[in-house]
């Protein structure tokens, strides 16, 4: 799969649709008239923009390198195109994020298909590649796209395509960068944590509300003197560097492409060393004779993490860092880390509680093709991808944890291998008549996946300093386990069209899965699209209209991807029940009968270009999915049982829109906007027989006819002005305990809280109901300048983080400075609630929306060329730049809305529902130099 991108004389990169376009330097000698060549992606195919019936958005190389290099190539895509929602789940350098395309697919969580140079792949081997390899990610959308991968292609596809040589003389490029990252402030995220003097003058104000022994002015003065910023003791600039080298050339028989890469960012937390990732890469491909061609592609990624714990306790360094008083000293007096309120020194923990994770990736492809005419060739390629990850935790003896545990240390290992293979034959014909063109590729496809998983532990060092598990005197559990998945394919891809004018396209592919039961294993997946160029109509006298298509498609495709492997088997595990674990109830069974999740996706699309100034597309979509596999609970009378089943339907539909403008386009200088804009509805239609409803966690709910995982909460009714009670909106009618109801605006309230007064939420879910990004790029002679920003609003997330820094029943750890903003008068209003012992409940008014517009990137460059450096360097150009990321972000939030995962250990809930103590988004400055000779 190759990607040729679109040269501008105008130096400005942007994006729509189905077009990409890149960065042309005066060292260009592209002649104008033939300064535009659009070829791109769409699959297993590469096609000329104008023969493209389907919907899908282009990233390429030049807009990755406006972001640093250390972040994931997953939230690279964040506001880059329209449908694809990305959210970030960490700020941890390397970190993914959560990508959802068209609207939440199913109820497993699981993501896009992933393919890397063809090979099928993981999120986790997309991450690992640097990014300054890569030379486009395509994302497919509709039908017309997806369907021709079949099986796994339900919630998307991200088709991701490396760099290549290029025939020409042998270039060289070396690029080095070097930056800077430091937290986003507290009062940018609207709050404030308290000071020493603020903290203890709230703990003695509500002492005798809550039950506090107060402090006395003596040592109210002492602790006020020990006021310091946690903050700045766990917390540090981080620092980041980048190194890359390629050379690439080839000659009429064949062309080749080096790169070494070297990427490190230490990370925001003190003594943790956060991302180092090494890199390879090797493509050449050779033209032995006029009928056959060979090549060969081969990565190694070799990445090394260190990790933090991410819990909601003290264990946690953003925690810890939130909840521990400023008065309490990083040092007790015998010279140890204090624990602290928390109960735990979380400095000592990040130097002796250690947790590191290697991972090296290999891929190695090779193909051989052979001409048999001009217009029919075959193709055999073997694609090979080996991953190993590697996680050594360690817990020193005599560290504070350890001291507790009582295990004179411990030493955990755990090995994770991980092969795929996959075989692809396919035959591809190529042939026009006249004005008629007829395309068509077919292919016999076989994929296998193996994973080996390891894990031991051993206790009770024998000799202090020796983390090895030899060095363990106690062994105390080893286990593991071996996962097999088949998959084979047969597919058939045909493309029709007259004069660009009038295109159809098809393709039919079907599967067999190894993930079913022998009754279902295989599944037919299909698509039909079709577009008209209207501007080459004779009867559209535009001269500058270039193109005004009108798309649409209809197909299915499928997904097996929320399925364990084995679970199809016909088996019954068996676990203990009851105070005495004495009697067996069954807890997991086997289902023969699963069949493959679907989705059916109607797509209409419009694309225009005028006078290559205006460019734009719209698009209309609606998927039905059908079928979904779930791990679904069945009650019994003791203990439960569960099963994975096609349980459940859903409807996405929206509408997405991308367009960009020159508007100056000038010899020497340039000036262009462009944006995009998505808007999805999701819609349940059926969960499993017999069920309207479920419930999903603490907050959210599936029900038929709604939205997915809308909220369901105690609705907050405010503060009653006389007594300073929270009151809770209540469809009850008879008081119990003492009890009082109030007839308020918004219905009747209570002042005593109760689950019992839990209310559905129907109209906030996580899910935006707008999201994207817009941009400007300027240029005047080798000076550029780009800028870009993205946005979301109208989705809601419970802001868990808010109410534990808010709640007066946590007197003993620090609070925001809001707090204080309590009930003290009959008549206060606009205030929380008088504090009492219990604290403040989680309600519906920690459910805040996560609107927010960030400024995403600013890039600064100039770049010195031949005619500046002159015949004598060595040179081609040198270009010298900064750029800066996450500069300003404005949201009401009380906190960061773009984090979708609250407590990233052990978090099994919707992403982006609630937000707790993860790793913060960071601001980063980082400037570098590009060589080119």
């Amino acid at each position: 799969m190759n990607v040729k991108l679109r040269v501008l004389s105008a130096g400005v990169l942007f994006f729509l649709g189905q077009t990409s376009f890149a960065q042309k330097t005066k060292n260009d000698t592209v002649p104008k008239e033939k300064q535009i060549e659009e070829v791109v992606v769409t699959g297993y195919r590469t096609k000329k923009a104008d023969e493209i019936t389907q919907a899908q958005s282009i990233i390429g190389s030049q807009e990755l390198k406006q972001q640093s290099n250390t972040q994931s190539l997953t939230n690279m895509l964040q506001g880059k195109a329209p449908g694809v929602l990305v959210q970030t789940n960490s700020g941890q350098p390397g970190s993914a994020g959560s990508i959802t395309i068209r609207g939440f697919s199913n109820f497993s969580n699981t993501g896009a298909l992933v393919v890397i140079d063809g090979q099928y792949s993981t999120f986790a081997q997309l991450n690992a590649i640097n990014p300054s390899d890569v030379e486009s990610q395509v994302i497919l959308k509709d039908a017309a796209a997806t369907a021709q991968y079949g099986s796994r292609a339900a919630a998307g596809v991200i088709v991701v395509t490396t760099k290549k040589g290029t025939r020409g003389k042998t270039n060289y490029s070396f690029e080095s960068r070097f930056g800077t990252s430091w937290k986003v402030s507290d009062k940018e995220m609207n709050f404030q944590m308290m000071d020493a003097g603020q903290k203890l003058a709230f703990e003695n104000a509500i002492s005798s509300m809550v039950g506090n022994t107060p402090h006395t002015d003596a040592e109210v003065l002492e602790l006020t003197a020990l006021n310091h910023d946690w903050q700045k003791d766990i917390l540090r600039n981080s620092s980041e560097e980048s190194y890359f080298f390629t050379a690439s050339g080839g000659t009429d028989k064949s062309i080749f492409y080096y790169s070494l890469g070297y990427d490190s960012n230490s990370g925001i937390i003190k003594y943790i060393d956060a991302l180092k990732r090494y890199s390879a890469r090797f493509n050449f491909e050779n033209q032995l004779s006029d009928k056959i061609k060979i090549g060969v592609n081969a990565s190694l990624q070799y990445q090394k993490t260190q990790n933090q714990r991410d819990l909601n306790n003290g264990q946690n360094p953003f925690r810890f860092m939130y909840g521990a008083n400023p008065y309490e000293p990083v040092f007790l007096d015998d010279g140890s880390y204090n624990p602290t309120t928390l109960g735990f020194p979380v400095l000592e923990a990040l130097q002796r509680n250690t947790s590191n994770n290697s991972n090296i990736r290999l891929n190695g492809n090779i193909f051989g093709e052979y001409k048999f005419t001009d217009w029919l060739k075959f193709r055999s390629t073997l694609y090979n991808t080996f991953a190993q990850l590697k996680t050594k935790t360690v817990l020193e003896p005599g560290s504070f944890l350890d001291v507790i545990l009582g295990y004179n240390g411990q030493v955990s290992l755990a090995n994770n291998d991980l092969y795929y293979l996959t075989a692809n034959q396919r035959l591809d014909f190529d042939k026009s008549f006249g004005r008629h063109k007829v395309s068509a590729t077919a292919f016999y496809e076989y994929s296998t996946e193996d994973t080996n998983t390891m894990t031991a532990t051993g206790r009770n060092y024998r000799t202090p300093g020796l983390d090895i598990l030899s060095n363990m005197v106690t062994p105390n559990a080893t286990t593991g386990s071996r996962v097999q998945t088949r998959r084979t394919s047969l597919a058939l891809l045909t493309d029709y069209n007259y004069d660009l004018r009038y295109l159809l396209s098809a393709s039919v592919r079907r599967d067999g899965s190894s993930r079913f039961g022998l009754e279902n294993q295989f599944g037919t997946f299909w698509s039909v699209s079709g577009a008209w160029n209207i501007a080459k109509e004779s009867f559209v006298n535009i001269p500058k209209l270039k193109s005004l298509k009108l798309r649409g498609s209809y197909g299915i495709a499928g997904n097996d991807a929320p399925l364990p492997d084995y679970v199809n088997q016909p088996y019954v595990g068996f676990g203990l029940y009851g105070p005495s674990a004495s009697t067996a109830v069954p807890i997991t069974v086997g289902n023969k009968q699963l069949k493959w999740e679907k989705v059916k996706i109607t797509n209409l699309g419009l694309d225009f270009n005028y006078n290559n100034r205006i460019r734009g597309s719209f698009e209309y979509f609606i998927n039905k999915r059908s079928d979904f596999l779930q791990l679904i609970p069945y009650p019994t009378v003791q203990g439960g049982y569960t099963i994975y089943d096609n349980a459940g339907d859903l409807e996405n539909k929206g509408i997405e829109v991308e367009i960009s403008a020159d508007i100056i386009k000038k010899q020497d200088w340039s000036f262009q906007l462009r944006g995009n804009i998505s808007n999805v509805k999701n819609k349940i239609l059926a969960l499993r027989p017999g069920e309207m409803s479920r419930n999903i966690g603490n907050n959210n709910k599936l029900e038929v006819g709604e939205m997915p995982f809308y909220y369901r909460m105690v609705r907050y009714a405010g503060v009653n002005p006389d007594t300073g009670d929270a009151l809770y909106f209540t469809n009850r009618t008879t008081a119990v305990n003492g009890e009082t109801f109030y007839d308020l605006p918004g219905g009747r309230a209570t002042n005593v809280y109760t689950t019992n007064d839990i209310q559905d939420i129907k109209d906030k879910t996580p899910f935006p109901k707008i999201f994207g990004g817009f941009g400007a790029t300027f240029t005047y002679k080798n000076f550029d300048i780009t800028a870009d920003f993205t946005y979301k609003f109208g989705g809601y997330s419970v802001n868990n983080q808010a109410h534990s820094l808010l709640d007066p029943s946590s007197f003993d750890t620090n609070l925001r400075v809001d707090a204080i903003n309590y009930w003290q008068n009959p008549g206060d209003t606009n205030v929380l609630p008088k504090p009492n012992p219990d604290g403040i409940w989680l309600t519906d008014y920690f459910l805040q929306k996560t609107d927010y517009i960030r400024f995403r990137s600013l890039n600064i460059g100039y770049t010195f060329d031949k005619n500046f450096l002159g015949d004598n360097v060595p040179l081609n150009s040198i270009r010298v730049y900064a750029q800066a990321q996450n500069l300003i972000l404005w949201t009401n939030y009380e906190g960061d809305p773009e984090v979708a995962v609250g407590s990233g250990e052990g978090n099994t809930d919707v992403p982006g529902s609630y937000s707790l103590y993860t790793y913060p988004t960071q601001k980063t400055v980082t400037v570098g130099v590009e060589l080119q000779f």
